[in-house]
């Protein structure tokens, strides 16, 4: 059975797996198990873990579908334990982007409990960057945050959503997920970037409304350097009531820059860029998004 394919187109190299490999957290690290630049030969991805990692497929049994040489498919159907059809699709786009796209459906109600809303969450755990912050608009300004342990300001909402319109989260017993503390700071715009090296790794987002960030300085674990570790620079969408239903079919999507970093201005254009190109809805504010 074959447990990952190799796609590529211009300068990128990525290797996609699914949950076969027995990482350090034993063996549920599917999507990206490996992004390499010719600009820079180094994983950016942790190499025990993976990175656009979907929850929906995580720690579950799913198949590698090859469809040509820049894109695959990691598919599962629903199950008694798990009855959630999902198809995470990644597509290399020359020079230097990765499509991602989500479609998956719920063939029963898959809320947590109290929740009026659906969680639909992925992991990044990136390869100890000398840098761990993520960096995004915030009124207007470049703010550059790295939550300062894991499951504390872990957690970023945009600023085009009001705070009553915000998730309230339901009481639990016991400890609450980490990514659910919430800090003051909003993000103007749906994209957020971070840096390895001389590269920049840019993720730019459609359904924007739906959006948070989510971080932690250690959550992909130790790094390879005496020393470091590796971050998670994740994100979720929050499916709102209104927009959920059992049997309806919904899709995710999100474009990932890979290229050496020229400037803040740059990675403003290579926004504007991908929302033009992939037609990603756009919101108002301070940043002119």
């Amino acid at each position: 059975m074959q447990h990952c394919e190799l796609i590529q187109a211009g300068e990128l190299q990525a290797i996609v797996g699914d949950t076969a490999r027995n990482g350090v957290g034993g063996p549920q690290y599917c999507g990206l198990w490996s992004l390499t630049s010719s600009h820079w030969p180094f994983n950016a991805f942790g190499n025990s873990y993976a990175g656009l990692l979907p929850g929906e497929l995580r720690g579950r049994p799913c198949r590698v579908e090859p469809v040509d040489e820049a894109t695959c498919r990691l598919a599962r159907a629903a199950d008694a334990r798990h009855p959630v059809d999902a198809v995470a699709t990644y597509t290399v786009r020359p020079p230097h982007a990765v499509d991602h796209v989500l479609r998956f459906r719920d063939h029963r109600d898959a809320r947590a409990a109290g929740c009026p809303y659906r969680e639909v969450s992925w992991c990044c755990y990136m390869n100890c960057p000398d840098d761990p912050r993520l960096h995004f608009l915030s009124g207007g300004q470049w703010f550059r945050y790295a939550s300062p342990r894991h499951g504390v300001g872990s957690s970023i909402a945009p600023a085009y959503v009001a705070d009553e319109e915000l998730e309230v989260r339901p009481p639990v017993a016991g400890q609450r997920p980490f990514h659910w503390d919430r800090i003051a700071a909003r993000f103007d715009a749906p994209f957020y970037y971070g840096r390895l090296g001389p590269m920049v790794l840019l993720l730019i987002f459609d359904r924007p409304r739906w959006l948070r960030f989510f971080c932690s300085p250690s959550g992909g674990g130790h790094g390879l350097a005496p020393g470091s570790s590796c971050p998670a620079w994740d994100f979720e969408w929050i499916v709102p009531a209104a927009a959920y239903a059992v049997d309806r079919e919904l899709e995710l999507r999100l474009r990932l820059v890979y290229k050496p970093f020229v400037s803040d201005e740059d990675v403003i254009a290579a926004v504007h860029r991908a929302q033009d190109e992939l037609g990603f809805e756009k919101v108002g504010g301070s940043s002119g998004f």
